[in-house]
Order: structure tokens, then sequence, then C-alpha cells
């Protein structure tokens, strides 16, 4: 899967999951922001997606980006997800600057729990 496919599956799932998505960085100069999401309170959060091999870790850079960009979305919060994980400093700002990530083994949880994914993995293996 790509990095386009990536931020797609995402927005298909957040929408799957209630909330209203908008697409503001899929697959291009994003900005630091690929997805705004926003829950029925009409909480907007800044969403980046980084689909990087396991060993590919997100760096400190990418947090900064996401917690800078979120003003320009007007979001209050920030959620950064990857198919790999953080460096350690990157974890370290995430958490100072409360930007929640979900990492592989998190994001492979969540999917895996998702019907319409499980559908669809189990067709492809046909």
């Amino acid at each position: 899967m790509n990095g386009t496919e990536f931020e797609r599956l995402l927005a298909l799932y957040f929408r799957d999951q209630g909330y209203v998505v908008h697409e503001v960085g899929i697959g291009g100069n994003d900005g630091g922001v690929d997805l705004v999401i926003v829950d029925k309170r009409g909480e907007r959060t800044a969403v980046q997606a980084k689909c990087y091999a396991d060993h590919n870790l997100v760096p400190v850079q990418t947090v900064r980006e996401l917690v800078a960009a979120k003003r320009n979305h007007n979001c209050m919060l920030t959620l950064l997800i990857t198919s790999s994980d953080l460096t350690g400093p990157a974890k370290k700002e995430a958490e100072q600057f409360r930007v929640e990530y979900w990492h592989g083994g998190m994001l492979g949880e969540k999917l895996r729990r998702w019907e319409k994914w499980q559908t669809k993995n189990r067709q492809k293996a046909r």
C-alpha cells in the first residue's frame, strides 16, 4: 500500500466511525495534515498519516509539523497515525504537545476490528 492508498483507507475508516472527513492533503504536499476529522460534537482533529516500513520510524519533525499545522485547519486536537512507530524523541514531543498517535500495532488492531476491512481482506485472499 502506498501513502495515498493509506490516507484513503484512513478516510474510509473514520467516515465509517461516524466522523465527517475532509481530505485536505491526500497524496501531495499537505503541510503536515492529511485529514481533518470532525466528530458529532463538532470537535476537529488534524490527522497526519505515515505509511512506513516497520524499520522506518517517524521523526520528531513530523510531530512538530503536525502541531504547527493544526491551527491552519482550525483544529483543537491532533492525531498521528503510522504503520510503523515513532522515534524516542518523537514520542516525547508527542506526549509534551498532547499529540495522540497510533503506531503500527495499534492501527493493525483497529483495522482488524473494523468489519469492512476484514471482509475486503478475506475476499482478496480467495
